[in-house]
Order: structure tokens, then sequence, then C-alpha cells
């Protein structure tokens, strides 16, 4: 028993411990519509209530936003893409002006001087498009993966780091099955 019971102290509970600093972004509402060429996807995203997104920004680190989309046909052994889609934004922090800055595909989308509320203007409402035709009586799954890494981490790094290094925030990856 004291042998178990010092294995759980050194080895499972440092674990345990770092797991609950790590947040993950929340799905809080997601809608698909079927239209005639197209779908349209709509997802509302929550931020984690812990992060520290506003020091490791103003450390200089550039932030990457990455929400990413799969269409996929269900079949019996092996599941057919359709269709991806890919979102990016960019934040980072400008220490002459003192303000955040998001960014899609080096256009500035927004300014402020509060990041939470930038991070939060970026997740609260996502919607996109995807182009193709939805055959009757078949099974689709929709894959999705939100993740908050940082963009300006050398590969390199994070052998020398075990616990991931570029990962500011737990990714969140989740699956829609809806038929037609």
């Amino acid at each position: 028993m004291k042998v178990f019971f010092c294995y759980f102290f050194f080895f499972c509970l440092p674990f345990a411990l770092h797991a609950q600093d790590y947040d993950s972004f929340v799905l809080n509402y997601q809608s698909v519509q079927v239209l005639k060429d197209k779908i349209r996807f709509e997802l509302v995203f929550e931020q984690p209530k812990k992060h520290k997104i506003a020091n490791v920004l103003k450390k200089g680190a550039i932030l990457k936003l990455i929400v990413d989309t799969e269409l996929q046909q269900k079949k019996f052994l092996k599941n057919t893409v359709l269709s991806s889609h890919s979102l990016m934004y960019y934040l980072r922090y400008d220490p002459l002006t003192k303000q955040f800055t998001a960014m899609q595909d080096s256009n500035t989308i927004a300014r402020n001087s509060d990041a939470e509320f930038l991070l939060n203007l970026l997740i609260k409402n996502i919607v996109f498009e995807i182009p193709c035709r939805i055959e009757k009586r078949k099974q689709y799954v929709l894959k999705t993966k939100i993740d908050l890494i940082q963009s300006n981490v050398q590969s390199w790094f994070g052998v020398a780091q075990l616990l991931e290094p570029d990962k500011v925030i737990q990714p969140l990856a989740f699956e829609y099955d809806f038929s037609s």
C-alpha cells in the first residue's frame, strides 16, 4: 500500500496538477444549415476563464488562432472528405500604442487595449460556408478544431521543453454528426 501511495504522489500527482492549469475553449452554440449548393456553419465559442494571453502577448509572442473544419461523408470502412475550411487569425501586442491587434491575412481587423475582449470578438461568431452537394439519406460528420498557439516558437525548441511550449490554451476538437 505504501508503494502505491508513493507512486501516486511522485508520478501521478504532478501531472494532475499540471492538467488543472490547462484550460480549453467552450462551444456555446453550433448551427448547420444545408442549402442548395453549400452548407452554412455558425460557431460560437467562449474563451477559457483562466488564461494569460495578455501576458504572453506583452512578452513579444505572436499568437495564431486556428479554426479547422472538415466535412466528411460517413462510409462503412472509411469516411470520405468532401470539403475542408480553415480560418486563421493572428494576435499581437504593439508596445508603442499599448494595444492588442487582431489580423487576418495581414489585414488589421480590430485593435483594443484588452486582449480578452479582442479574443472574444474573434470567437463569438464564426460563420463560414462550404460549397458542396449533400445527398439525400446519407450520414455526414463535421469535425472542428479550435487552437491558439504561439506562432513564433521555433520547431526545434519543442524538443527542449517537453510540455508543448507553443500551446497557450488547450485545443478543443469535436465532431457533429448529421444526416440529410
